[in-house]
Parts: C-alpha cells; sequence; structure tokens
C-alpha cells in the first residue's frame, strides 16, 4: 500500500512539472526552453523506473514461461495431506486424510492400501491391516486387478505374519475361482503349490 502511495505522489510531482513546464512554452516566455529539458529528463527518468519495476520483469516472466512452462495443468493431488502426515510420523492423522480421500476416490485403491500399509509398518498391527483389506474388498465392488489385489495381499498377511496357511490357501482358492483364466488365477495357483496346498 505504501509504494502505491509514493508512487501517485511522484507521479503526481512529475505530471504537475511537466504540466508547468509545457504552460510555460506556450505563454512565450523565452527562458521557458531550459526548464523544459530537465523536467523531459525527469519524465524520461521515472517512466525508465516504471519500466524496470514493473513492465520488464512482466515481460521476462511470461517469456520464461513460454520457454520452459510445459502448459500441462498441474492437479491436486488428493493424498498428498496424507503423505504429508505419515512422513511426519502422524500415522493416525495420516489414517483419517487417506480415509477422507477414500470416500472421494471410491474407487481408487490406494488409500486402503497405504492405510493397510501404515498398520503393518508402523502401528505393527497386522490384524488391522487384515481388517482395513477386508472391509474394503467387502465394501466396494472393485475391478478385478483391484479385488485380486487385495485378496492376494490379504493371502500374503495371514501367510507371513499369522502364519495361518490354511486361511492364507482359502483366498488363494478363491482367486482361481472368482478369476479362472487370468493371471491372478496362474499367480495364486502358483502360490498354492508353493504352500504346498494345491
Amino acid at each position: 500500500m505504501t509504494k502505491w502511495i509514493i508512487h501517485s505522489v511522484v507521479f503526481l510531482l512529475v505530471a504537475s512539472a511537466l504540466t508547468k513546464a509545457i504552460l510555460n512554452l506556450n505563454n512565450g516566455d523565452e527562458n521557458s526552453g531550459v526548464y523544459l529539458l530537465p523536467v523531459l529528463l525527469l519524465v524520461g527518468v521515472y517512466l525508465g523506473i516504471l519500466f524496470v519495476l514493473y513492465v520488464l520483469p512482466s515481460l521476462s516472466d511470461k517469456a520464461t514461461h513460454a520457454v520452459y512452462d510445459s502448459g500441462a495443468r498441474v492437479d491436486h493431488d488428493p493424498f498428498h495431506d496424507a503423505r504429508s502426515a505419515h512422513a511426519r510420523g502422524e500415522y493416525q492423522e495420516a489414517i483419517s486424510l487417506y480415509l477422507s480421500a477414500a470416500e472421494l476416490e471410491p474407487n481408487n485403491r490406494l488409500p486402503w492400501v497405504e492405510i493397510a500399509k501404515i498398520q503393518h509398518d508402523n502401528l505393527e498391527s497386522p490384524d488391522a491391516a487384515i481388517q482395513t483389506l477386508s472391509n474394503a474388498l467387502e465394501n466396494q465392488e472393485w475391478s478385478i486387478n483391484d479385488a485380486a489385489y487385495f485378496m492376494s495381499k490379504l493371502s500374503d498377511l495371514y501367510m507371513k505374519d499369522k502364519h495361518d496357511r490354511e486361511s492364507s490357501a482359502t483366498i488363494l482358492r478363491q482367486i482361481i475361482e472368482t478369476f479362472p483364466e487370468t493371471r491372478h488365477s496362474a499367480n495364486a495357483t502358483h502360490k498354492l503349490r508353493e504352500l504346498g496346498a494345491f
């Protein structure tokens, strides 16, 4: 605000000096030409300062954007705040933010996967991770890839963390039955063979 007041005062001073010099020139005063040259110099300096302060940076900014800017629109990342909270070690807040993001994007499996990962890795609660993935799988209709991913992840959690071969094998059999003739079925068959449960 102060900057604009100063510019206004300087503009009025320069404009009044120029007006007075031009009026004196029109009055036929012999010395008026002597006063006109310094006033024109003052006006030129003032306009130069305005150009350097306002016009040049604007032109430079536009030229920079024309050369370096891709023009691509940057979309807001709905998971940014949740990732930030996770990075700060605020795991409950991260889970809450991922749940909010899941409401905004119900067909996106990422929030559920990240919640389960936080519960498993950071909160050391495989039971909570299993419950999260189970709820996500049951409460939403997912694409084949997403549903198979959730089921495969659940199978891994039961086997590696709970040491429950039977539950793990049951889920793998469900994948084979639900998604026959897919790579998910083939992967589940391979895992069942590794478990010795085929």
